[in-house]
């Protein structure tokens, strides 16, 4: 009777008594997210396997620090390490915290965000939970003031954002007048060195708060002796000037074009504005074209059937005609006739259920693999070669297939396209494989070539027994043209300008080649 009293008490203390931990997991737990893909691995490590993506905007909780990597619990049963610049961590106790009774506002109840990545949150103040982020040229309208902070509406939800990126219409206040004066004299500026740590305050004893790539161009607020303070995605931080250069930004804006382009990948969005925070005007789908007017930064702006212009991100399409730069040089090779009538059998590694590498910040390997063959094939057509992709879309196909088609047609040359990764963020560089004699001067004149038009690291002409060079009995090469684990030079591999030069390069290399 006495050990059936002493159970039930422990009983009720089990179900009805918090214990410490699930205090401090009330009271004081602190949460990651996100405000772009980040990937979700199973142990801190960029080599580790990718279990899932951060919901941008989610709060996850968090578990643990570990060096750069932080852990959090990813579902109700697991959990999952994230890199840690590429997270904002925030603090929940403040959802609790009174907000101070709004003031009605006499200022237009109609306003339009300013910068791209404006943080959405759910009290006045940088203490309060992120609910979103939001894009520049967004309409809001205002609900209510606590002092510089603004309760609005958005189609996304209310939240509170700071009155420094709103622009209120038709408000001739002074206050709205020394913020337009504020704003026209913010300068820009390019970060000159990769993976820049974006600090608190001006100091370099302040709290990392972000890390920045090579060639980010940011936008300074002030300036504080030898440092800048900047706006970035949302984060407001202090950058070294030592390591910043001066960008004439606006002259690379409103480019005007005439290019003809065409869509990578099925369900493209098409936008409003040239962010990824803008509404979506219309889904299109891989091969559709449309006619550009313009370039701004990395977007092109379109014209849709209904007259209505649109935008589309640079790094989802592809010119539908060779590049002007290239005009020239592939015609003059059309001309020598080193190409033309050649079997050229293009593979882009992966596909379907096998991604391949997933980069940093979430680029599929088989998706930027067959973006740079689709570039290659068009321009080595156009110099009268034959061209056999072994696959057009995210299908998957066996190695052994693609031997085959190689030798199905008896390929001159057959090259297969990847991009690398390994458990080191600041390897970067072009590596060039075969695996027999005759296929090392097919991997050697590509190498050159890839090497001197884009000036990455040189990582050499190695042999490999790759099984689509090792079972091949063609001419053959397997091409690692970046590092998707290295964040600097993913966001490099994914602009226009690279794809371009790579597939230009390979195709001179290929000309060399048959000379």
């Amino acid at each position: 009777m006495k050990n059936l009293r002493w159970m039930l008490l422990l009983l009720v203390s089990i179900f009805f008594f918090p214990t410490h931990n699930q205090l401090v997991s009330a009271e004081n737990q602190l949460t990651v997210q996100a405000n772009t893909v980040v990937n979700v691995r199973e142990n801190p490590g960029l080599d580790q396997t990718v279990i899932g993506k951060m919901e941008i905007g989610k709060a996850y909780p968090l578990l643990k620090e570990e060096k750069d990597w932080i852990e959090i619990q990813y579902t109700s049963t697991s959990t999952g390490w994230v890199a840690a610049y590429l997270v904002t961590k925030n603090n929940q106790n403040t959802d609790t915290e009174p907000i101070e009774e709004g003031n009605s506002t006499s200022l237009s109840n109609k306003a339009t965000i300013t910068e791209n990545g404006l943080r959405l949150r759910k009290g006045p103040g940088t203490n309060y939970q992120v609910i979103t982020t939001l894009g520049k040229g967004i309409e809001v309208t205002i609900l209510t003031t606590s002092g510089d902070w603004y309760q609005i509406k958005t189609s996304l939800g209310s939240g509170w954002v700071h009155n420094d990126y709103l622009l209120l219409e038709d408000s001739e206040s002074p206050s709205s007048t020394t913020e337009n004066q504020k704003e026209s004299k913010q300068e820009t500026a390019i970060v000159k060195e990769d993976l820049v740590n974006l600090r608190s305050n001006p100091s370099t004893s302040a709290e990392i708060i972000g890390k920045i790539s090579i060639g980010t161009v940011i936008t300074i607020m002030e300036e504080e002796d030898n440092w800048a303070k900047i706006q970035y995605s949302g984060n407001i931080g202090w950058i070294h000037k030592d390591l910043l250069e001066s960008s004439d930004i606006e002259s690379r804006k409103g480019q005007k074009t005439d290019k003809t382009i065409k869509l990578l990948y099925d369900r493209t969005n098409i936008r409003s504005d040239a962010t990824v925070n803008s509404k979506v005007l219309l889904v299109a789908n891989s091969g559709e074209t449309f006619q550009a007017v313009e370039v701004l930064d990395d977007w092109y702006k379109i014209q849709l059937t209904n007259g209505d212009f649109g935008y589309i991100a640079e790094w989802i399409v592809e010119e539908d005609i060779v590049a002007e730069n290239d005009t020239d040089a592939i015609a003059n090779t059309s001309n020598s006739n080193d190409l033309k009538g050649k079997t050229i059998v293009i593979d882009p590694g992966h596909g379907g259920k096998d991604s391949g590498t997933i980069g940093v910040i979430g680029t599929f390997e088989k998706d930027l693999n067959l973006r740079t063959a689709l570039l290659l094939a068009n321009k080595l057509e156009t110099a009268g070669a034959k061209v056999i992709l072994t696959r057009k879309n995210d299908i998957f196909i066996p190695l052994q297939n693609r031997v085959d088609i190689s030798h199905l047609y008896y390929a001159d040359a057959f090259i297969s396209l990847h991009y690398d990764s390994i458990n080191d963020s600041s390897v970067n560089g072009v590596t060039s494989y075969y695996y027999t004699s005759n296929q090392k001067k097919l991997a050697t004149s590509l190498h050159k070539s890839i090497i001197e038009a884009t000036n990455r690291k040189d990582r050499g002409v190695r042999k490999s027994e790759f099984f689509v060079i090792k079972q091949n009995r063609q001419a053959a090469s397997l091409l690692e043209l970046g590092y998707l684990s290295n964040p600097a030079e993913e966001q490099i591999l994914l602009s226009n300008k690279y794809q371009e030069t790579i597939s230009t390069a390979i195709y001179h290399g290929l000309e060399n080649y048959f000379e």
